[in-house]
């Protein structure tokens, strides 16, 4: 009877607890499911146990409650498109969510893992000019030559050899090697995996499921567990291969670090773009530390810049940034172009059509051609970037999200697949169709004309693409990325016939997980290949 009496108690008193918490906290009045109020383990379970399908249980969520959904005790989704714009903002002092960005972060942080937009801004300050679109012109024949190697190789996997070649990894590894080649004495060199078949590029799931373990449980480090992950790190083929990669980096680091060492006459910044990240990094820092205007406080910043452990996370972090987007738009492109034929012809006709000899064509001429520019744009699209919703906090006073006043220290945020599969800006959203981009074009060109009014909604404009994040945060290497897909989607339909195993469904949709980036879970990209010698009549 006793114990009858104190559990009552301690229940009714622990309920009275919730309710006068429930009374007080600042989101009360925004809808969501009643778990997720208390705890960010309702999160964390179609994070982990559902294996990334966060992302799907928002869209069940908005179906259920409204376009802002309270998804945490404070933290707050929007599925309005224009939230988008007012959290990721230009000029926007929302700081990083840390639950999220401290997974990324190793040994140290780099541009990506700091929390405040302007210590941000020291480093992005720094690294901006070696990606400027005038910094990347002169490696174009690097991005060319990783290309070629990849075309070269498709060549053998040929209908007579009964030997399909797997584009979910070809595509993603030549992007690698690109970019690699290009901010790194050498590229990592995955194009060069038997069938492309690279652990790193293969990816195993119990890697991706770590990310969210990391996020969840940053303090699982008993004896124990630390002995299983250095187990792990002698045994896991992705984790060896983290190991390689980052000794490349830490090697290419040791050489600028030499270089610089070494008394000579200090080049020109414009000049050390065209080589290795390193040593433009080392000499642009050194540089803007002399400066006799410079404050003291961004002094301390750059200083710390130079760091061992602060540069090794900078090129780690950049690896990953500058490779992945363009990885997944390819194979989703790709796959999406191979399904749907009218739209593949079309694409062949106007590059038969700009590059009608077998020499070579200039990147600046690629470019130009608006049908590639909107299958590019249709990929990006429909392969998002990263799917994750990109936690930022409220800082420095309330905020007004879509007309909803959000208190100080909220997480706040919306998933790109919000703003790219939103039905009334792009009709029909999970359908390839990039001729929307090119009415687009010519919808913002009428509306400059007639001097339209501002504030109406610009439908399909450029402004809701955002596979590369927007504002102080965006990707700085978009440029490059911009490149790479030009070159990568206009030499593969140039030079080739890509023919699939089995013939793909128009209709079927792209599926993911959600894992920061997408990982999609149909079936493999089979194709045999054929070269490309007659031009499409």
């Amino acid at each position: 009877m006793l114990a009858l009496v104190f559990a009552t108690s301690f229940l009714v008193a622990l309920g009275a607890l919730l309710v006068g918490r429930s009374a007080k906290q600042p989101l009360k009045q925004f809808p969501g499911p009643s778990l997720a109020r208390w705890t960010t383990l309702y999160k964390a379970y179609f994070e982990i146990v559902k294996k990334g399908g966060w992302v799907r249980q928002l869209e069940n969520l908005h179906a259920a409650y409204g376009p802002i959904v309270r998804v945490g005790p404070n933290e707050l989704h929007f599925s309005d498109p224009r939230a988008y714009g007012e959290i990721y903002a230009p000029g926007s002092r929302f700081h990083k969510d840390m639950a999220l960005y401290s997974i990324f972060k190793h040994s140290n942080s780099s541009v990506f893992t700091t929390p405040d937009p302007h210590d941000a801004a020291v480093i992005r300050n720094v690294l901006s000019p070696y990606f400027s679109r005038r910094a990347i012109i002169p490696k174009i024949p690097l991005i060319k030559e990783q290309v070629t190697k990849l075309i070269t190789i498709l060549k053998t996997h040929t209908s007579e050899s009964e030997d399909p070649v797997n584009l979910d990894h070809a595509l993603p590894a030549v992007a690698l090697d690109a970019f690699t080649s290009l901010i790194f004495s050498r590229p990592f060199d995955t194009l060069s995996a038997p069938g492309f078949d690279h652990p790193f590029i293969r990816g195993v799931p119990s890697t991706y499921i770590n990310i969210w373990v990391k996020k969840y449980f940053p303090r699982l480090k008993t004896p124990l567990m630390l002995a299983f992950m250095r187990f792990l790190s002698l045994v896991d083929p992705v984790t060896i291969t983290f190991a390689d990669q980052l000794k490349l980096i830490i090697e290419d680091l040791k050489l600028a670090l030499q270089r610089t060492s070494t008394p000579d006459e200090s080049p020109l910044d414009e000049a050390l773009t065209d080589g290795p990240l390193y040593p433009f990094l080392l000499h642009k820092i050194q540089s803007q530390i002399q400066k006799p205007t410079i404050t003291a406080e961004t002094s301390e910043q750059l200083r710390d810049l130079l760091q061992h452990n602060r540069l090794v996370a900078e090129g780690f972090n950049l690896r990953f940034a500058g490779a992945d987007t363009v990885g997944t738009a390819c194979t989703v492109g790709v796959r999406c172009l191979l399904s749907n034929r009218d739209v593949l012809v079309r694409l062949v006709r106007e590059l038969d059509e700009a590059w009608p000899n077998e020499g070579d064509i200039a990147f600046e001429d690629l470019e130009k051609l608006p049908y590639l520019t909107a299958v590019i744009k249709e990929s990006l699209r429909l392969s998002h970037g990263v799917v994750t919703p990109l936690g930022r906090v409220v800082s420095s006073g309330d905020a007004v999200i879509v007309g909803e006043t959000i208190p100080t220290g909220t997480i706040v945020g919306i998933s790109s697949t919000f703003v790219h599969l939103n039905a009334e800006i792009f009709p029909e959203p999970t359908k390839f169709h990039p001729d929307r981009w090119l009415k687009s074009s010519q919808k913002s060109r009428d509306q400059n004309e007639e001097h339209s009014d501002s504030s109406a909604v610009d439908v399909n404009a450029d402004k809701y693409l955002v596979s590369f994040s927007r504002g102080p945060r965006s990707c700085f290497g978009i440029h490059l990325a911009w490149c790479e897909l030009y070159i990568i989607f206009g030499y593969l339909f140039r030079m080739l016939e890509l023919i699939p195993q089995t013939e793909l469904d128009p209709n079927q949709p792209l599926q993911f997980d959600d894992f920061f980036l997408p990982t999609y879970v149909c079936d493999p990209l089979l194709v045999f290949v054929r070269e490309r010698t007659s031009l499409v009549k």
